[in-house]
């Protein structure tokens, strides 16, 4: 296998006019190994100490290129010795680079049982474990790895982090203290790597002042390193530079006996990565709520009093509530046959309005847009005063692309008297004017309407179905904003306020599942399932299983996807759109992929049913046909990464290689875990074009292919 090298300078320095390149400790050690290889190229300790240099240059310059020639490096290596004790411990590294935790656990332990001694094992592990969010056993491996070698920079570096995540700040510091003091004065990424850390739990906890004297020292000892760029950026968002008091004076080394502080002038936090706490095990249990006794009573009612149009209102709401909470849909038809017999004894007075009004809700349910804006516009007939159904009406245009008609019909929702402010008003529009807001690329806007809201449904007394949907819905804001940890806290919040959310305990496991941590994702996926089997999520566990490496049930998820959606006459209408895309996402049935995107399309024009065809067609080879229906996905604006990432595939095989490349950028931008496996590949195909760019930049305008 050809190894090829790449050598980039850290920085550099002016003396007089010349130029003095500043040669990091990696590329240094890249060099060495270079040299290496070439004086033993049948020897594995060279490609090993190359792997390990090109990882310690991935961390300098947040280049992936390097994990990939690093990937080389080790495969070279185990090409010569294929079980070469280092090169497979080099080989968890990688994969610990590549946040791929499961396989690195299990490489890892593989290892651990054939030398059970070794430090650098146990580290990894330790890695392996909290990536994955198994904080006992990190805890385990991390004392071992220590009581081995006491004091060693890895080890301490772990124990911050597992200490930050059980709130021990203290202790937190004392062991980045002196990490800092363990590490030679000549490694100044690890230096700069260390100084970091501090800065950005300052950051996080909003000790700017502190963070930029640490930033500023980080700058010092490795100019341009990736992570004091992303802090300084951070920094600055919120507190300009001049504010900042001058760096602290770091001693460069220091005895074992009389480790350093570095001197802060206030005390740090904790939340460096995303750290996801354990969801209590209640949350995740569906429990029994009022709808079933409502329905009940009314069915009880109904027996007494078959003449009460007023009882048939409330059971067919009552059952409309129930296929909210299970995703049953045969309590769409029980809601509906109740509601027809309410209109049926009275449709032509104020006291008809409730049953229109669940009608058209119904309809929502059920995809039948038309329907819906037809019985919400009966309801409004009735002059009633009650002006709710404008919601259902806006509602309706929404799903079918018809955002200046939604938006029209929300504002008759801006009423000017004092029921304005009343909760259950202001939940009523601010629930739907947010969405309008993120169509049209203010995700911020949504997000705030939508904060606005989950505190008005909170003061009106919601149930705590549709009140966990607000924060559900809050929690997807957040995710397309890039947001893990507010998404994860709306998403939590749901749960607590009614356990067993199959929407939260999902949007839980996509968390989980774009940060690695798939043991986690595939549980919360799996409870999400046994509550409301919905393809989309079932899909999903099926893409993690498939990132996780376990491509048998990952068969097994896709093949019930098929299934559930085809069961029945509504599953099929609703589902149209989501199994158009999965059958496009894994190559499968791509004609009937674009006959269910076009027929959907039938219905609806919106964003998402545009993106669904583009896809379709992209992936059916009509290119120029795809490429157009993205044009009208992307018009309104709309900042979601996953369009992006369509829009930018289409461009690159449409010939428009700058264009790809700005939609998937783009798409990382805003979301750099936007999807579990597309993320992964947005990045590969941005590095890809890259190449390509500067292949053709290196053999001129005149090179003829």
């Amino acid at each position: 296998m050809k190894l090829t090298f790449t050598l980039f300078v850290a920085g550099s320095v002016l003396l007089g006019n010349a130029q003095v390149v500043r040669v990091t400790p990696a590329e240094q050690r890249i060099a060495a190994a270079r040299q290496q290889v070439a004086s033993d190229p049948k020897g594995p300790e060279g490609y090993n100490n190359l792997a390990l240099a090109l990882l310690g240059r991935a961390q300098e310059t947040g280049s992936s290129d390097y994990d990939r020639q690093a990937a080389e490096a080790v495969a070279a290596g185990l090409g010569l010795v294929p079980n070469d004790f280092q090169l497979r411990k080099t080989h968890v590294a990688l994969l610990l680079d590549e946040r791929d935790f499961v396989r690195a656990r299990d490489e890892a332990r593989e290892l651990k049982l054939q030398t059970p001694d070794d430090a650098t094992v146990r580290g990894y592990l330790a890695r392996a474990y909290m990536g994955l969010g198994n904080y006992d056993d990190a805890v385990e491996s991390a004392q071992w790895m220590l009581n081995l070698q006491p004091f060693n920079v890895p080890g301490l570096l772990i124990a911050a982090d597992l200490r930050q995540h059980d709130g021990d700040l203290r202790g937190a510091l004392e062991a980045l203290d002196r990490a800092y003091a363990e590490t030679s004065p000549d490694e100044t990424g690890e230096l700069a790597s260390i100084a970091n850390h501090i800065a950005a739990i300052d950051i996080d906890t909003g000790k700017l002042d502190s963070a930029s004297q640490m930033l500023q020292r980080a700058d010092e000892l490795f100019p341009g390193y990736p992570e004091t760029i992303k802090n300084r950026a951070r920094v600055g968002a919120v507190h300009p530079a001049s504010e900042t008091a001058a760096a602290p004076v770091l001693p460069a080394s220091s005895t074992a006996e009389n480790p350093p502080r570095i001197e802060r002038t206030v005390p740090a936090a904790t939340v460096t990565p995303v750290v996801f706490s354990p969801v209590p095990a209640a949350w995740l249990i569906p429990r029994a709520t009022g709808t079933e006794r409502i329905i009940q009573t009314m069915q009880s009612r109904v027996q007494r009093a078959p003449k009460d149009p007023a009882a048939y209102a409330s059971l067919g709401a009552a059952f409309f509530q129930r296929a909210r909470e299970t995703g049953n849909v045969e309590d769409f038809q029980l809601a509906e046959q109740a509601l027809n017999k309410s209109l049926a004894l009275n449709n032509a007075d104020f006291s008809a309005e409730p049953a229109y009004s669940a009608m058209a809700e119904v309809c929502m349910g059920e995809h039948r847009f038309s329907d819906a804006i037809t019985y919400a516009q009966k309801a409004l007939a009735l002059g009633s005063g009650d002006l709710s159904s404008f919601a259902i009406v806006g509602d309706a245009n929404a799903d079918m692309g018809e955002y200046e008609r939604a938006a029209i019909a929300y504002s008759r929702l801006d009423i000017s008297d004092e029921s304005a402010a009343q909760p259950r008003n202001v939940y009523v529009r601010d629930s739907r004017t947010s969405y309008l807001k993120f169509v049209s690329g203010d995700t911020p806007g949504a997000i705030r309407l939508m904060q606005s809201t989950v505190a008005a449904g909170t003061e009106a007394r919601l149930p705590a179905e549709n009140l966990a949907w607000l924060y559900y819905e809050l929690g997807e804001y957040e995710f397309q904003a890039g947001d893990i940890g507010a998404a994860n806290h709306a998403y939590v919040t749901a749960l607590n306020i009614h356990p067993g959310d199959y929407r939260a305990m999902a949007g839980l496991g996509k968390l989980r599942g774009t940060q690695g941590r798939y043991d986690e994702a595939i549980k919360l996926y799996q409870r999400a399932i046994a509550v409301v089997p919905m393809p989309l999520y079932v899909a999903e566990l099926g893409d993690v299983y498939n990132k996780a490496g376990n491509l048998a049930e990952a068969k097994k998820q896709y093949q019930l996807v098929e299934y559930i959606g085809m069961l029945g006459h509504i599953n099929q209408v609703l589902h149209n759109r989501d199994l158009a895309l999965f059958y496009a996402d894994h190559d499968i049935k791509l004609d009937e992929a674009l006959a269910l995107a076009r027929k959907e399309f039938e219905v609806r024009h919106d964003i998402y049913t545009w993106d669904a065809l583009a896809w379709a067609l992209y992936k059916n080879g009509k290119y120029q046909e795809a490429s157009d229906a993205m044009e009208h996905a992307l018009r309104p604006g709309t900042r979601d990464a996953l369009l992006f990432f369509h829009a930018g595939m289409i461009a690159g095989r449409s010939g428009q290689k700058s264009q790809a490349r700005e939609k998937l950028q783009s798409a990382l931008n805003i979301n750099p875990g936007f999807h579990v496996i597309y993320a992964g590949i947005a990045r590969r195909q941005l590095e890809a074009l890259d190449n390509e760019a500067a292949l053709t930049a290196s053999q001129g305008p005149n090179h003829v292919p």
